[in-house]
């Protein structure tokens, strides 16, 4: 007799050891992840300027989901956080934009061994770059993001409308940039960007009907959003307060540098600036929900055959930028195709990740395919330096209290 027929007799027939045990034991898991959450919100408030945030732990092989909100949207009605609440994902959009490449290969319109040159012949610079090493982080091309040309703008104007020709200008060397060029492994959001006009050339839609078309809805992701522009006020209402509070300076500011280009933005509200400044690298807003079931899918060929997951999750390490079998001690970084692999010892064991930063929120997703187990968590803050400690606390303590359950399966 299974579980689910054990559970139904007991429905009948009001009385079941079993069913009352798990019951209590689920109850009890929530029960301890909700105080988690709550402690977490409650002691990092101030120092991360965060107004609540979200859990999510999916049990796959247990059929398990538990999902926990704590705080408010930190706006002038306090409405707490929800199933419905939106949050930015920021560059958790890359594992999409990889995807999209990934799905007109499975259709036959590209091949990620490809260079820049057969689809955007204009940047003459990264003729040669593959799309594979776009997607591996592993071209020799500069982030646009962290130049004060790009950053000046975004400081002064939350409604500036990019396009990805500017954007990628900002460190294109035939516009007369001179910025270093990076070697072996080197997360630049210009790839992504670069990435996103190639998409668009081979599939004859913009990037955003491809992700609409390809992906979302084909797999009901009707809580997941992108925009290269400014948000419908429909999206906007479900998205809580996201404060920037970084004062890092960018990159590639002259150094000594002591005062950040985008300290402007400080203290500011940052859930209705425009995205486009992100594009294919970092626009998307989604639910920790919508990104569970996109990772779910991801890793299980809904999207395309094992061929290209196989290609999505071939990596290179990120400490020399050259392919490995896996992570391992000695060498614990690695990154497919906008996938981040990480060794950890015990519980949980090396995982897939990732986490998304825009200038207001902080968006992780971590995998396990040993446990069948997907953490999703969601906080409204880009904090100051040193003071993010949402993944160590918030994902890690999920991990362990699922552990203590015994949630995890055993070797």
């Amino acid at each position: 007799m299974g579980r689910a027929t054990a559970c139904l007799i007991a429905l009948l027939l009001a009385f079941s050891p079993f069913c009352l045990t798990a019951r209590a034991a689920d109850a009890t898991v929530k029960a301890r992840l909700q105080h988690l959450l709550d402690d977490y919100v409650a002691q990092r408030s101030q120092a991360e300027s965060i107004s609540g945030a979200a859990l999510r732990a999916d049990i796959g092989t247990r059929r398990q989901i538990v999902a926990v909100f704590s705080g408010t949207d930190g706006l002038a009605d306090k409405k707490p956080l929800g199933p419905g609440t939106l949050f930015q994902i920021g560059s958790n959009t890359k594992h999409f934009t990889a995807a999209l490449m990934l799905k007109l290969e499975a259709m036959g319109k590209l091949d990620i061994h490809q260079t820049v040159d057969r689809w955007l012949p204009q940047y003459r610079a990264w003729r040669d770059t593959s799309i594979q090493s776009l997607l591996n982080m592993t071209s020799a091309i500069p982030n646009y993001s962290e130049t004060e040309e790009i950053g000046e703008i975004v400081s002064t104007d939350l409604n500036h409308q990019f396009t990805p020709k500017r954007l990628i200008a900002a460190v294109d060397p035939d516009d007369g940039k001179h910025l270093p060029a990076p070697s072996g492994w080197f997360y630049s959001n210009t790839n992504d960007i670069l990435a996103g006009l190639i998409i668009e050339a081979a599939s004859g839609m913009s990037y955003q009907a491809a992700l609409e078309t390809l992906i979302l809805k084909p797999l009901g992701l009707r809580d997941t959003f992108y925009s290269d522009g400014p948000y419908p006020p429909a999206v906007l209402k479900r998205v809580p307060r996201g404060l920037y509070e970084n004062q890092d300076c960018l990159l590639y500011q002259p150094k000594p540098c002591t005062r950040s280009t985008l300290v402007p933005l400080i203290g500011k509200d940052m859930r209705a600036q425009n995205l486009s400044w992100a594009g294919a690298a970092g626009a998307m807003i989604s639910t920790p929900r919508d990104l569970d079931r996109w990772i779910r899918d991801l890793f299980s060929q809904r999207v395309f055959p094992q061929k290209q997951l196989d290609e999505m999750t071939a990596i290179v390490s990120e400490k020399t930028g050259l392919p490995i079998p896996e992570v391992s001690a000695e060498d614990p970084s690695g990154f497919g195709l906008n996938l981040a692999r990480m060794y950890a010892p015990e519980p949980g064991g090396a995982l897939w990740f990732y986490q998304g930063t825009t200038l207001g929120f902080r968006a992780i997703f971590a995998y396990w395919p040993q446990h069948d187990l997907v953490i999703t968590a969601v906080t409204n803050s880009q904090p100051r330096d040193g003071e993010d400690q949402f993944g160590k606390t918030v994902v890690n303590g999920a991990l362990r209290i699922l552990e203590d359950a015994g949630w995890l399966r055993t070797k």
